[in-house]
């Protein structure tokens, strides 16, 4: 029986993780709404070494809404420090994977919530992409996420997806939504070309 678990675990798709996006924060409720994964937004990563343009396809975590319960909230992707879970999932909005997480009454959940509302903390997704979930563009170093696994939902100092950050309370999403600007890489082409000399 190991023999079969080591097999299985190694077919398994690592877990990658991106940034996600606050899009609400209800102290009261202890609950913060996350759109877990942003749905056409692009972002540049590193995949296989190298620097590729991914985006995720709307649809691509479609049915886990039935389980919501089974993905938890963890502070810094680090599954030893769980702070709450989702109590919800709508895999059909336009925007993206939206969610809902319970935060716990706990120190590490209490000032979640502050630094939270505070706008002081980004959210990031880790999930896992089976090889049939992608499509590749080698050419253009361009990946899309068909069909996607979510593992944990993290709670982070700093995430990858140009314009996804914290918001304040929910009274204020729309105000501080406008208030969003692109993403400043001055150093991009100087790492790009480091990145290109070390092939």
């Amino acid at each position: 029986m190991q023999e079969a678990t080591e097999l299985t675990t190694e077919k398994r798709a690592p877990i990658e993780t991106r940034e996600a996006s606050v899009s609400g924060v209800d102290v009261s409720k202890r609950e913060i709404e996350v759109i877990a994964v942003p749905y056409g937004g692009e972002a540049t990563i590193e995949y296989r070494g190298e620097l590729w343009t991914e985006s995720f396809e709307r649809g691509a975590f479609d049915g886990l809404e039935k389980r919501p319960n089974r993905i938890k909230a963890i502070l810094h992707h680090d599954k030893t420090k769980v702070i709450g879970r989702a109590i919800s999932f709508s895999p059909d909005r336009e925007d993206g994977l939206m969610s809902v997480l319970k935060i716990g009454k706990t120190r590490d959940g209490d000032e979640t919530l502050a630094l939270a509302s505070e706008d002081m903390l980004d959210i990031s997704a880790g999930f896992a992409v089976p090889g049939s979930g992608q499509v590749l563009d080698r050419s253009n170093h361009r990946r899309r996420i068909t069909r996607a696994f979510l593992d944990h939902i993290a709670l982070v100092a700093d995430g990858a997806y140009e314009g996804a950050r914290v918001l304040s309370v929910r009274a204020r999403e729309e105000r501080e939504a406008a208030k969003m600007s692109p993403l400043d890489t001055p150093m991009l082409d100087e790492v790009v070309a480091w990145l290109e000399s070390r092939r």
